[in-house]
């Protein structure tokens, strides 16, 4: 039976990036109370999921899918129930030859003004996408979610609304309701046929200032640990 789910899809923690205050546990009560029923850890090029964390979110009312955010060819894109390591995704044409039917491959903020935004290469590559997100960083004045927004109606693509957080304050700001059962595959397929909707509120020019402060002194003081996969099971 087909429920309404509430899902953020790409979220990152202190296990990949120190200067976040907050680890996989702490995200998943946070999201907890905050009545999410469908959570994706994606740290970047690392895996954070285990069977105890999925245990974890389990006990808690949430779905946790397995995820990634991949740095491939210097460009950001979000992979999600993928079995096999970050590592051995380098290029685009290792993402093409090893995808399988039940991945989902998602691009992440595409048109943001950043050297690991897709943009172009997201036209060159858009048969490998199956959604575009549409990012929580906006304000009602700039947009750089518009040409998402845009192409995702060219293409029929659907649009999965995610926070990016990297800090509590991100959490709730834009995530999305999903139409489908509460497992993996239910959910990813949901998205894949459209049955899914954005829910975001704009930020305010303060909220947006201090989320890119927060952000370029994290990225200033560093301490991201060294990318691990700690999936149980996973190939190598």
């Amino acid at each position: 039976m087909f429920v309404q789910l509430k899902a953020d899809l790409h979220l990152h923690t202190r296990e990949r990036d120190r200067f976040i205050r907050y680890d996989a546990r702490d995200l998943i009560d946070r999201a907890a109370r905050s009545g999410f029923h469908v959570l994706s850890i994606t740290n970047h090029d690392t895996v954070t999921f285990s069977a105890d964390l999925e245990g974890y979110a389990r006990e808690r009312g949430i779905l946790l899918v397995p995820g990634v955010e991949m740095t491939i060819e210097g460009k950001h894109v979000l992979l999600y129930n993928a079995d096999v390591t970050p590592e051995r995704i380098r290029t685009f044409a290792d993402l093409r030859r090893l995808r399988r039917p039940e991945w989902l491959v998602v691009a992440p903020h595409p048109f943001f003004p950043a050297s690991y935004a897709l943009r172009n290469r997201l036209l060159e590559e858009i048969d490998l996408f199956e959604a575009i997100e549409f990012s929580h960083f906006y304000t009602r004045r700039i947009d750089c979610n518009r040409s998402a927004v845009r192409l995702a109606k060219e293409t029929g693509l659907p649009l999965v609304g995610t926070s990016d957080s990297h800090f509590v304050r991100q959490l709730g700001t834009t995530f999305s309701l999903i139409e489908g059962e509460p497992t993996v595959a239910s959910v990813l397929q949901a998205i894949r046929k459209g049955q899914i909707r954005v829910e975001s509120r704009p930020l305010t020019l303060r909220e947006c200032a201090a989320i890119g402060l927060a952000m370029a002194v994290g990225d200033l003081i560093g301490g991201r640990v060294p990318p691990t996969a700690i999936r149980s099971g996973e190939l190598s």
